[in-house]
C-alpha cells in the first residue's frame, strides 16, 4: 500500500490535521471580520451603543483569531518539519531543521510570506484603530487579509503541479479561500451585529438590520458562485472521474464536504427568500425581533456546517488526491 493512502483512523488521530483545522478556521474568521467590516458593517452602521459593542467584540475576536492563526501556523511548520526529517518536534526546533524548512523549501517560503501578511494585517488594523475608519484606512487591511487567507493555497494540493495547470489550480484555490472568507468568515460578525441591533433597539435599527442582512446576502451569492466554479476546477484536478468519488476515501470525504456545503446553501436560500423579506417589509417591532432571532440562529447553524467543511478540508489536505489513490487501487 502506498504510504500516502491514509486510513480514516490514521487521519482522525493525526495531530497535523487538528493544527491545520485550527489554522484554517482562525484565518477564515480573521479575514471574514475584515471583509465584513468593509462590505457590510461600515456602510450600514452609525454611531450608537450597538455599533460600539459590535466594534469592540469583533476587534477582540480578530486579535484572538490572529494570535491563534500565527501560533497554529508555527505549529504546522514544526509538525511538517518533524515529518520531513522523521524526528521529534523538539529536535527539529533545537537542531535548526525547522529553519532549513522555512528558508529552503517552497512551503517555508509560503509561510514566510504568510507571516509577513499577518504582520501587515496587524499593523493596518492598529493604524486604522488609531484614526478615523475612512476607506483608505480600511483598504490596506482588506488587501492584507485577502493575501493572508489566499496564500493558504500554497499549502494545499494546488502547489504540487507543474506549469500552466499548477497556476490554474493555485488561482482556483486562492479564489476558493477568499470566497470562504467572505461567506463563512462573515457569519459570526453578522450574527453579532444582528444580536446587538436587536438588544439595543436604537432608532431605525430594523432598517439597519435589513440593510446589513441584504448586503451580506448579496455578498453570499457572489461567494457561492465563486466557490462552485473554483471547487469544480479543483475537483477536476484532484478527482479525475466520478467513479473516484465513490471508490476512494478522498472522494467519499469530498462528497461529505459537498453535502455540508449544499446544506449551507439551502439555509442561505431560506434566509434570502423568506426571512429577509419579512425583516425588510416593516411589519412591526415584534415580527422584526423574531425574524432577527431566526436569522441569528440560521447564521449559527451555517457556521456549524462550515466548521464541518473546514474539518474535512484539514483531513483532505494530508491525504493523497483521488487521482493518485485510484491509481494505486487499480
Amino acid at each position: 500500500m502506498h504510504r500516502n493512502l491514509l486510513g480514516v483512523e490514521d487521519v482522525l488521530i493525526n495531530p497535523l490535521i487538528a493544527v491545520r483545522d485550527i489554522h484554517f478556521v482562525s484565518s477564515v474568521i480573521v479575514a471574514g471580520i475584515v471583509f465584513f467590516d468593509l462590505f457590510v458593517a461600515s456602510p450600514t452602521l452609525r454611531r450608537g451603543a450597538a455599533m460600539a459593542m459590535f466594534r469592540n467584540r469583533t476587534a477582540r475576536i480578530f486579535w484572538i483569531g490572529l494570535f491563534v492563526s500565527i501560533l497554529s501556523g508555527f505549529a504546522w511548520l514544526c509538525l511538517l518539519s518533524a515529518r520531513i526529517a522523521s524526528k521529534p518536534i523538539e529536535e527539529v526546533v533545537a537542531d535548526g531543521t525547522i529553519w532549513i524548512v522555512l528558508s529552503r523549501t517552497q512551503f517555508g517560503f509560503a509561510w514566510e510570506l504568510r507571516f509577513l501578511f499577518a504582520a501587515m494585517l496587524a499593523v493596518s488594523l492598529w493604524l486604522r484603530s488609531a484614526g478615523s475608519p475612512s476607506l483608505w484606512r480600511r483598504f490596506p487591511a482588506t488587501l492584507s487579509a485577502g493575501a493572508f487567507l489566499g496564500s493558504l493555497a500554497f499549502a494545499g494540493h494546488g502547489q504540487e503541479g507543474l506549469g500552466f495547470e499548477r497556476d490554474i489550480h493555485l488561482a482556483a484555490d486562492f479564489l476558493h479561500l477568499i470566497a470562504a472568507g467572505l461567506w463563512l468568515g462573515g457569519l459570526i460578525p453578522l450574527a453579532l451585529l444582528l444580536v446587538y441591533l436587536r438588544r439595543f433597539r436604537e432608532e431605525t435599527w430594523t432598517s439597519v438590520a435589513c440593510d446589513a442582512a441584504s448586503r451580506f446576502s448579496n455578498l453570499g451569492i457572489l461567494a457561492v458562485g465563486v466557490l462552485l466554479i473554483s471547487g469544480t476546477i479543483n475537483a477536476a484536478f484532484l478527482i479525475g472521474g466520478m467513479q473516484s468519488l465513490i471508490d476512494t476515501r478522498y472522494g467519499q470525504l469530498l462528497l461529505l464536504k459537498m453535502t455540508l456545503f449544499a446544506a449551507m446553501v439551502c439555509l442561505a436560500g431560506i434566509n434570502r427568500q423568506y426571512l429577509l423579506p419579512r425583516l425588510c417589509n416593516k411589519a412591526g417591532i415584534d415580527l422584526s425581533t423574531r425574524t432577527v432571532q431566526w436569522l441569528v440562529r440560521s447564521a449559527l447553524a451555517e457556521t456549524a456546517l462550515g466548521l464541518g467543511v473546514v474539518i474535512i478540508v484539514g483531513m483532505l489536505g494530508v491525504m493523497a488526491p483521488a487521482t493518485d489513490m485510484a491509481t494505486h487501487l487499480h
